[in-house]
């Protein structure tokens, strides 16, 4: 090193010069400073519904299978009644079957549902008088009270707002029977005078024996008595026994043998006799005694 006393002044200077001036570097230079770091800003977040289930079944008026297997009943409605459980089952079906529906839970076994247009389930059942609300349920109340007022659905007949089919009034008692028109009984017919029993008693070949009874029905006696008939198969007669007969072809006339013989008021005579024939025997059809027909039987 070099003594001090060895430099000039104005070398000095110099380097007193270089000092403030570096010094005066220092200073005025400004040191940097970091750029402010901003707080991170969070990402912005949707929450979008769960996607709708589709009713797979309607079991009754409030209580469905929802295509997620959840079997649940509509929270606010009351169970169906026997008398409308048809028609709430029908409107449920109409309303919901087959229908996208949300639904949230109410507790395990219940459930508030809503159709994509966001109408109430409970509350379109409840107005049209297709359903019933639970007691003292504070949300149906007002429009069950408008379905009974106009008698809709199970407050109209045949309810009445009864859970039982109320059983049917009797029918009118049927009108009186019309009395009957007098009706006039037509006298008996006339009872004849004569009436005769003809009845072939034995048969052989070629010949056949008859009985004849011969009936008196008037209150008269017939005196002298004559019993007219005619064969229509070709008989002839042959014997006879109470009774004196002749035959002319066909026609036979008999008499009684008594020549006073009569058949007294309500009395009867039996008379027989004896025939042959050559063909079939057909039996005589019309008898007159003294001239009266008499009937057969």
């Amino acid at each position: 090193m070099r003594p001090l006393h060895l430099y000039t002044p104005a070398a000095v200077l110099i380097v007193v010069a270089a000092a403030c001036a570096t010094a005066a570097t220092t200073e005025t230079t400004p040191s940097p400073v970091a750029a402010p770091v901003s707080p991170s800003t969070p990402p912005s977040v949707s929450v979008l519904p769960a996607p709708p289930e589709v009713v797979e079944e309607v079991v009754d008026g409030r209580t469905v299978l929802l295509s997620n297997g959840l079997r649940a009943r509509v929270l606010g409605l009351a169970a169906p009644g026997e008398c409308w459980s048809a028609g709430a089952l029908k409107f449920a079906k109409d309303t919901l079957a087959g229908q996208q529906v949300r639904y949230s839970r109410a507790s395990e076994s219940a459930i508030t549902l809503r159709l994509l247009n966001s109408s109430d389930y409970a509350s379109l059942a409840v107005s049209a008088g297709a359903m019933r609300a639970e007691k003292d349920d504070p949300v149906l109340a007002e429009p069950e009270k408008v379905a009974q007022k106009a008698g809709l659905g199970l407050w109209g007949s045949p309810c009445k707002g009864q859970d039982t089919t109320p059983a049917p009034a009797p029918p009118p008692p049927p009108p009186p029977a019309p009395a009957p028109a007098p009706t006039t009984t037509a006298p008996p017919a006339p009872r004849p005078d004569c009436s005769l029993t003809y009845r072939v008693a034995r048969e052989w070949a070629g010949g056949f024996h008859t009985e004849l009874i011969v009936r008196n029905n008037t209150d008269k006696p017939f005196a002298q008595w004559k019993l007219q008939w005619r064969f229509p198969s070709g008989q002839q007669i042959r014997e006879t026994w109470g009774m004196t007969a002749r035959q002319y072809g066909a026609d036979v006339f008999a008499v009684s043998q008594d020549p006073n013989g009569s058949i007294g008021a309500g009395g009867q005579v039996s008379l027989r006799f004896n025939a042959v024939t050559t063909g079939p025997n057909v039996q005589p059809t019309a008898f007159t005694l003294s001239g009266m027909a008499c009937s057969l039987g």
